[in-house]
């Protein structure tokens, strides 16, 4: 026994024996490495021919059907709405763009050719608790803009989707032949409601339309009101009918083409932008954000494309009565 361990201790510190061990495992390291190489090298082939041959695919669609953008931009063209705080991002050009194509019919046909319209995007992004005259010499006052409501679904605020359709309705108006003035075309407006009826005044508008969205407590309610200012002597008595008729055609024409329900007219006396206006003002509430379902709607660009279409054929109907 004795005799053996030594012989065992000679052997393994034989210097021929370490040497031999040290070759084996440079090899065995050697073999991995050129295994993982390997490895990594069909990998990647494998990886460029699934991308060659999507690619491949791609290009065949679309010389098949003579598509210009890839794919998945169609889809999302295609397909329902845009995320919500893009519904349009709602917002300017790209709106703009989309109603030019649809705006109709030619101005030389219309009843709105070279009327004055002032279109007022109700409230803004900046809010202004600031007060103001709720009219001209009155000693009651009102807050500027508290910044009205937000959408109980969307989360998405009043000003976005008012400034949205107001675009929308702007280019299918001035296509019909109309100049319109907009008391503000970005998410900001520095002043109350007193400074956009001048506005109105100021452009000598033949109608002054603030377009808002309306809420409630009750989240079931949905639909539309069109407000119009009461007969106040001294303030309102010289446009108030006018602002009936047009609260009357735009309530209908946005009920009948938007089948939803019917709030009416309303007569206001408290609002400043009704009594500071010397110019024919309604304000048409086009759908409930407190209402899930309408709230989605009134973020989806085609709906609003809908409504901007609605208010302009109440408006046209309303000019074409007074002619």
């Amino acid at each position: 026994m004795f005799i053996v361990l030594i012989m065992d201790d000679l052997s393994t510190n034989n210097p021929d024996n370490r040497t031999r061990r040290r070759k084996l495992q440079l090899a065995r390291r050697r073999r991995q490495r050129l295994v993982f190489l390997g490895a990594v090298v069909v990998l990647l082939l494998v990886l460029v021919a699934v991308v060659v041959s999507r690619a491949l695919s791609s290009e065949q669609l679309k010389s098949s059907s003579g598509m210009s953008e890839p794919l998945d931009a169609q889809a999302s063209t295609v397909l329902g709405p845009p995320p919500v705080e893009a519904s349009r991002p709602v917002e300017g050009p790209a709106t703009n763009a989309r109603t030019a194509s649809v705006a109709a019919p030619a101005a030389a046909g219309s009843s709105l050719a070279g009327k004055v319209i002032v279109i007022d995007p109700g409230h803004a992004a900046n809010t202004d608790m600031g007060m103001e005259p709720a009219g001209p010499g009155s000693s009651i006052e009102k807050v500027k803009d508290p910044g009205g409501t937000s959408g109980v679904a969307t989360g998405v605020r009043e000003p976005v989707v008012t400034l949205a359709i107001s675009l929308d309705l702007k280019t299918i108006l001035e296509a019909k032949g109309a100049r319109v003035v907009m008391t503000r075309e970005s998410d900001v407006f520095n002043g109350g409601n007193r400074e956009r009826a001048q506005i109105a005044n100021q452009a000598g508008g033949q109608l002054f339309i603030r377009i808002h969205c309306d809420g409630s407590t009750d989240n079931s309610t949905s639909g539309a009101s069109t407000l119009h200012p009461a007969l106040i002597p001294g303030w309102t008595d010289d446009i108030y009918s006018p602002s009936y008729k047009a609260a009357t055609a735009v309530q209908s024409a946005l009920v009948t083409d938007l089948g939803i329900p019917d709030h009416g007219t309303v007569e206001r006396s408290d609002m400043t932008g009704f009594n500071w206006a010397d110019v024919p003002a309604i304000l048409p509430e086009v759908g409930f954000m407190s209402n899930p379902g309408e709230d989605v709607r009134l973020n989806s660009a085609d709906y609003q494309l809908k409504v901007a279409q609605a208010l302009a054929r109440g408006i046209e109907v309303y000019f074409a009565a007074a002619s």
